[in-house]
């Protein structure tokens, strides 16, 4: 029995540390709390690209590669709605910067077309050529 009333004379102190840090957790968490104010942006970002339909970056790793090698296509646009490659190989949306990888069979040439809100397209091409 001594060692028993030992243990429960020392384990009052993690167990008052406890409910102190418990309610310590839950008053910081109280509504009534001023909570932290959301970052004002100053400016906005996109606006130096202005409203229209724009193709950013649209570029492959490698312009050579061997039969069966993989190339890396990146591109990147902005107030875009759609976006298309031609030959389709990858299903693409617009993204400010995005990459996949391809695998063609022969020298190939890759279109991206954007298109904006008002139906406006803007496209580029990369060729990607495949040497035997």
């Amino acid at each position: 029995m001594n060692v028993m009333a030992r243990l429960v004379r020392i384990m009052w102190v993690p167990v008052l540390v406890i409910v102190f840090y418990t309610g310590w957790i839950f008053w910081q968490r109280h509504p009534a709390w001023p909570s932290a104010k959301p970052a004002r942006i100053e400016r906005d970002p996109m606006a130096a690209y202005g409203k229209s339909v724009k193709i950013l970056q649209f570029y492959t790793t490698t312009r050579e590669i061997a039969p069966g090698e993989k190339a890396i296509i990146c591109y990147g646009v902005v107030n875009a709605t759609a976006v298309r490659l031609d030959p389709p190989v990858e299903r693409l949306w617009p993204a400010v910067s995005r990459c996949f990888d391809v695998t063609p069979a022969k020298s190939t040439r890759y279109t991206i077309t954007a298109e904006g809100a008002e139906h406006t397209t803007v496209a580029e091409s990369i060729e990607i050529a495949v040497k035997l």
